[in-house]
């Protein structure tokens, strides 16, 4: 059995690989504002993308939740082929009658009668969803994968597809809007065959299947459902944000998606990696009758890190946007405003971090219901109060919808999980090591604050170097001194 210092030096490589995978994001990322800028075309794109986004991704997570567990069980071999079958053959037919009616899906959806923006939407629309069935399919490979504890494979195959796209653009000195569909679909295409070859390797053997009356399978329908509507009421809420914002005027859903796609890249580089770490742990856990007690732990882990980020993105967010974006289309006046809403976006962090490792306890135990229902409620809310408040604030109104939104669901949901689960953990000092870190958090920003009206850097390079070091010292030194648990709960671990 690994020891806990293996896991964490195998944890640090996939955050390694997963920053280097990041840095060529964000070259990517740069590539696409010089080129389009805050533009109908980047607009037609981002919204072709969201849809497709909102019929798969959620598919992709389900399936890899559901089949974790099952995994560990050697006599559902059979009900997981047969679940495989049916719901990607449900995903097939859904994305042909997308395809056949994209033009009308997107008339629909966005409220646009602007004919060039439905034209390129419909267009685009072809590559992003062909790429979003194919991404649903890489979910279920890694979530296969991520139990055979194949983390840092996976994550070299993102890498290597990541440096290909950008590689592939930058050799188009005239790319249109259809060269960049159609890069990102092949390069999804790459990604699938790569981790495909793997899951071979690895012995994983799949059968077509449509025995739809095996008990087992029924049963993985029955759990596999509410995630599925939980997930999609997820997806809808962030639909609904790209649909208020295409209404917004032009430039909107542009400016919406690089603020999201900032925050995206943190919760793949730290959020995603440490929930896939951390689950298949969880459900080994749950069998020796400590999970809730790890659950603790983790939560506080991730509770730290989050709050970290929030702290080094006020920092020094703004001139990583202008440093990244700013050049060609994209101007002054667009750096500030995405700055504006990633920051919005970036205090739900911490919340969301916490509320989905909850979910995935819930789930281990076989529940997955009291998510879906959570998720609903507070979808729905997402969704009036982001039209409510976008009528007086525009687009901030729409991201503070959001935000609101995610501070509601940890309430709710932890309400629920009292009430199903009791806690098995000391509950007062769990609080009490968890307001260090907002503590920490405030304390970090007031010190920020005050240092930068006494130390002005105008070299932006020079300012992100020492300001960004500078927060990561603060930030340390204060959970030092405040003796978190965290630091501790490291050391003890790291020894064994």
């Amino acid at each position: 059995m690994k020891t806990w210092k293996n896991s964490i030096n195998q944890l640090s490589i996939m955050i390694l690989l997963t920053i280097i995978t990041q840095v060529f994001m964000l070259l990517k990322n740069s590539i696409v504002a010089s080129k389009f800028g805050v533009s109908t075309d980047l607009d037609a794109f981002n919204f072709a993308n969201s849809v497709s986004s909102f019929v798969y991704s959620f598919i992709g997570a389900g399936i890899s939740t559901i089949l974790m567990p099952s995994l560990a069980d050697k006599d559902k071999k059979t009900s997981i082929n047969i679940f495989i079958t049916i719901i990607y053959t449900i995903a097939f037919l859904a994305l042909v009658i997308m395809l056949v009616f994209r033009e009308s899906v997107v008339m629909v959806l966005s409220g646009s009668d602007e004919s060039y923006f439905i034209k390129v939407c419909s267009n685009v629309f072809i590559a992003t969803l062909i790429a979003g069935f194919l991404t649903s399919f890489v979910g279920l490979v890694n979530g296969v994968l991520e139990y055979k504890g194949q983390f840092i494979r996976l994550r070299s195959v993102t890498l290597f597809t990541s440096v290909l796209l950008c590689i592939v653009l930058l050799i188009e000195k005239n790319m249109s809007i259809y060269y960049y569909a159609t890069v990102v679909l092949i390069t999804t295409l790459v990604n699938l065959i790569m981790n495909l070859f793997f899951l071979i390797k690895s012995g994983y053997k799949y059968n077509i299947d449509f025995n739809i009356m095996d008990k087992d399978f029924r049963v993985m329908v029955r759990l596999f459902i509410p995630i599925v509507l939980s997930q999609g009421v997820y997806q809808i809420s962030l639909i609904t944000d790209t649909m208020i914002a295409s209404r917004l005027g032009v430039g909107q859903v542009s400016i919406l998606s690089y603020s999201t796609t900032i925050i995206g890249m943190v919760n793949v580089l730290v959020l995603s990696n440490i929930t896939a770490f951390l689950y298949p742990k969880l459900i080994r856990e749950s069998k020796e009758n400590k999970s809730q007690e790890s659950l603790s732990n983790y939560i506080l882990y991730i509770n730290t890190l989050m709050f970290f980020f929030v702290v080094l993105f006020f920092t020094i967010g703004k001139e990583g946007i202008s440093l990244l974006y700013e050049r060609g289309n994209f101007t002054i006046e667009n750096t500030r405003v995405v700055y504006t809403c990633a920051l919005l976006y970036i205090l739900s962090l911490p919340t969301n971090a916490i509320r989905d490792l909850i979910y995935k306890y819930f789930y281990i135990n076989n529940d997955t219901l009291s998510p879906f229902n959570n998720s609903l409620v507070i979808s729905v809310l997402n969704i009036a109060v982001s039209i409510i408040l976008s009528v007086y604030l525009g687009l901030y109104g729409v991201i503070l919808g959001t935000t609101i939104a995610s501070f509601m669901s940890i309430a709710l949901i932890t309400i629920r999980f009292k009430k199903k689960f009791g806690f098995d953990f000391d509950k007062s000092k769990f609080v009490k090591e968890n307001m260090k870190i907002v503590v920490v958090t405030g304390l970090s920003v007031l010190t920020i604050l005050i240092i930068k009206n006494k130390l002005a850097i105008s070299n932006i390079y020079l300012f992100i170097i020492v300001y960004g070091f500078l927060v990561i010292g603060i930030f340390v030194l204060l959970l030092i001194v405040s003796k978190s648990k965290v630091l501790k709960l490291y050391v003890k671990k790291t020894k064994k």
